[in-house]
């Protein structure tokens, strides 16, 4: 009779240990959720992988299609495109372009075609052949043909990862073989120059000794 006591008091000694760090839930309640541990799959992504950046530039030339609608006296918005899909460094070389443009009085302008179509005027706005080479985390270029009145112009663009996104640092027409960025840091040093000269020269008066 003690052995059967001693058994039953072991085994209600190891039930009250095995239930000690259990949490009783009342009968009639319900129990929590499980939380599930939710993972934001887009953080997986590596930001370099080609397929995102292919992803990247064509929702930027979707957008750019938008902007620059069939009926040619709709005047396009390129300085918001600028601001959304361009890195700092294009919009300020822009910005410096268009100041030192500003001080001919009209005379002349840097900008004689668009670099986002690569041209005056336009119609639908498509692109093809769209390639992704991947420099390294930061740094990508990206090469297409751009559609655009009958003309097909081959155009490669310099992406740079910045605040979190792929931008545009550079247009290259690869067909005209136009350098954007290359041309107008060409265009203000030529214009820095000039300015130099000019301040050389003032205060100097020139006449003739008879």
């Amino acid at each position: 009779m003690k052995k059967v006591i001693l058994s039953c008091c072991i085994l209600m000694a190891f039930a009250s240990c095995g239930n000690k760090n259990t949490n009783v839930i009342p009968m009639g309640s319900e129990a929590p959720p499980i939380e599930d541990n939710v993972v934001d799959k887009s953080q997986d992504k590596d930001s370099a992988d080609p397929e995102l950046i292919t992803e990247r530039v064509n929702a930027i030339y979707t957008a750019v299609a938008e902007a620059y609608p069939e009926i040619n006296d709709i005047t396009p918005a390129n300085d918001q495109l600028d601001d959304a899909y361009c890195t700092a460094e294009w919009n300020t070389l822009v910005s410096m372009v268009n100041s030192k443009s500003a001080e001919n009085m009209g005379r002349e302008s840097f900008f004689d075609s668009d670099y986002w179509i690569m041209a005056r005027e336009w119609e639908k706005i498509t692109i093809s052949d769209l390639k992704v080479d991947v420099k390294d985390r930061t740094h990508a270029n990206a090469f297409f043909t751009l559609h655009n009145l009958g003309s097909h112009t081959k155009v490669q663009i310099e992406l740079l990862f910045e605040r979190g996104e792929w931008l545009i640092g550079n247009f290259i027409d690869e067909t005209h073989k136009r350098n954007w960025k290359k041309s107008m840091l060409q265009y203000l040093e030529e214009k820095s120059k000039e300015s130099e000269k000019e301040s050389a020269n003032d205060g100097i008066i020139e006449y003739e000794v008879p």
